[in-house]
């Protein structure tokens, strides 16, 4: 049986739906969670909490506190797996999904180079990621894992082709 993985986009959702926001998006999402199969879980990986958390630190000052907490509080709720983030994780996906961004979306002219003789080194505007999407994919590959998310990932989805299944629960 496959678990989810919800992306960062998702939990903000996640936390209005239990405040019992009745948005477009938030029935989609109760729609999808009702329907999952039994047994399965949600989970929250630690790049999303430090995605949270981050946040909620540098969240104006007249910002709704109650709200922080809720949203912390969601996100607590299914970050509760042992989901590390180590050198077998970073060596057997996030090389290789990087690594596969790289050959995909990189200059052939600049391959031929060496690594000293690049003007710059790869961005992610370059490979078309953020730099945590590709760590919450890594996640969720490594751990066998559905990922939700709202986020189209475009690039990422073409490089991991059966290695990640991605959903978005907000339709």
């Amino acid at each position: 049986m496959k678990h989810y993985l919800f992306d960062t986009n998702i939990l903000g959702h996640l936390a209005d739906l239990k405040d019992g926001n009745d948005s477009t998006e938030c029935k989609a999402l109760d729609k999808h969670m009702k329907e999952r199969p039994e047994g399965t879980k949600i989970l929250v990986c630690p790049i999303s909490v430090g995605e949270v958390e981050y946040g909620v630190r540098v969240a104006p000052p007249d910002y709704d506190k109650q709200k922080l907490e809720r949203f912390r509080k969601v996100v607590y709720e299914y970050s509760q797996g042992d989901m590390d983030i180590n050198a077998n994780l970073a060596r057997n996906c996030y090389s290789v999904l990087r690594a596969k961004l790289y050959d995909h979306c990189f200059p052939s002219s600049k391959k031929k180079q060496r690594v000293e003789e690049w003007m710059n080194p790869t961005t992610s505007k370059e490979l078309q990621i953020q730099e945590n999407d590709l760590w919450i994919a890594s996640v969720a590959m490594a751990y066998n894992l559905i990922l939700v998310t709202q986020d189209k990932m475009n690039v990422i989805k073409t490089v991991a082709g059966n290695d990640i299944t991605f959903e978005n629960w907000l339709v």
